[in-house]
């Protein structure tokens, strides 16, 4: 037998192995006894990890993620050691360690196994300290509700990085609990329950008019560690059933202040925004449609808070939903304006008219407030197909789809509201902010 042509030592052992059962099967039968050769054994252990590295340190657990290693006959798996003791063993190049004590220091190394179990040396160490306990308390503060929210938008991190972190289940059902304890007016049970997810209820009294309006913001604390969203509630609001919303505050220039400015001078019921740039994440949604937002046309990514059912963001929206009667979600959109773009497009989320017409109302209300402004709306103009966020996850759940992930709604609740502008006339500052906000104040009294 020709051993040339089996270009690896794997290779070649695997065929010492089988001609050694072939010559002894064949010598069974009695005879001379036959000398059989001896096995091959492997005795090179692979490579040591390298790249050993931390992530997502939180007061119980840590991310550990680390370089491939090599090896003749291929790596079996790699055993986590904690403190020299082994803890765990993964098939993977990541491993989450949970259940860790808050405020400790931890070193941590990585040793790989080939698959005749000869295992490398450990990986050189990495130390970590777990983030303090955190004493649940509620926070206050004072001022103009707008400086306030300026300041958090401006920590708001880029298109890059990877900070907005994935939520598990059980962290979506804690912070369903959350809102669930604003809406009812439990603060003190909020503040606890918002501890466990990096959370905090911040009472904040805006003192910049005579009623000293008192809001309640579910903000991340100042180590932040998930970027889900910034939420302000109003439980003595004006306009009951005004929800405003803006995505992509830092892709849609000044969205996000305009928000909370429509949102205080309605004194509406709740504005929630986005904490961190929709490109930020490089993990992409498995929510239907594509963008080419983040460079090269494709999938929206988890970061994407208006294509990602699987965020906090989508979880308080849906509450707000089901829990306040008649409430309407207006979600503020910034675009590019072309040449044959009108300055407003609109859109419901369908083609469908629905029983009240909200957009069309936003639109005469917005007419009046600057009679340059031209407008499309989705289900009015149904040959315009730019910018009518009909894959907006929001849309699809308030319309009724079946699977607001993947599936368009087919009829209309017209309690979804998305509005696309050019930035002149209505984002640039609050001297064209105004007209937003007179039009919502007009519309919902």
């Amino acid at each position: 037998m020709n051993f040339s042509v089996f270009s690896t030592i794997r290779e070649r052992y695997i065929v010492m192995m089988m001609l050694s059962l072939l010559i002894l099967s064949c010598s069974s039968g009695g005879g001379d006894d036959v000398e059989l050769p001896a096995p091959m054994i492997d005795n090179e252990a692979p490579s040591t990890p390298t790249g050993l590295a931390s992530s997502n340190i939180t007061q119980t657990s840590v991310v550990l993620t680390w370089n491939a290693s090599t090896d003749n006959v291929g790596v079996r798996d790699y055993s986590i050691h904690q403190n020299d003791v082994n803890i765990a063993t993964t098939r993977n190049l990541s491993f989450t360690i949970e259940n860790l004590d808050p405020d400790t220091l931890y070193q941590y190394r990585v040793l790989a196994t080939d698959n005749s179990g000869n295992s490398s040396e450990l990986s050189s160490a990495i130390s970590i300290t777990t983030l303090e306990e955190i004493i649940p308390e509620l926070q206050t503060a004072s001022g103009d509700i707008e400086v306030y929210i300026g300041s958090l938008i401006d920590a708001v991190p880029g298109s890059s990085g990877n900070n907005y972190k994935i939520p598990t289940t059980n962290e979506l059902n804690i912070w369903n609990t959350v809102i669930d304890a604003i809406l009812a007016n439990n603060i003190p049970e909020a503040v606890i329950q918002s501890a466990g997810i990096n959370y905090q209820i911040t009472e904040f009294t805006d003192i910049t008019n005579s009623s000293n309006n008192v809001f309640y913001i579910l903000e991340e604390r100042s180590n932040k560690q998930n970027h889900w969203g910034i939420y302000v509630f109003n439980n003595n609001s004006l306009r009951d059933n005004l929800i405003l919303t803006a995505p992509h505050i830092l892709n849609d220039t000044n969205t996000g202040r305009q928000t909370v400015f429509c949102f205080k001078n309605n004194l509406a019921r709740a504005v929630f925004i986005n904490s961190a740039h929709r490109c930020n994440n490089n993990t992409s949604s498995s929510c239907s449609g594509t963008t080419s937002t983040c460079g090269t046309n494709e999938a929206f990514r988890v970061s994407d808070l208006a294509h990602n059912t699987n965020s906090a963001f989508q979880r308080t929206i849906e509450n707000l939903f089901n829990n306040i009667t008649n409430s309407v979600f207006v979600q503020l959109h910034g675009f590019g304006k072309r040449d044959s773009d009108p300055y407003v497009i609109m859109s419901n989320g369908t083609r469908e008219t629905p029983n009240i017409d909200y957009a069309a109302q936003i639109r005469d209300a917005l007419f009046a407030e600057d009679n340059v402004l031209t407008f499309r709306i989705a289900h009015i103009d149904t040959d315009w197909n730019r910018l009518i966020g009909f894959t907006n996850t929001q849309g699809r759940l308030i319309n009724g789809s079946v699977s607001p992930c993947d599936v368009s709604a087919v009829n209309t609740t017209g309690r979804f509201i998305h509005i696309e502008q050019e930035r002149s006339r209505l984002r640039e500052n609050a001297s064209v902010w105004i007209k937003m906000s007179n039009a919502l104040g007009n519309v919902f009294q």
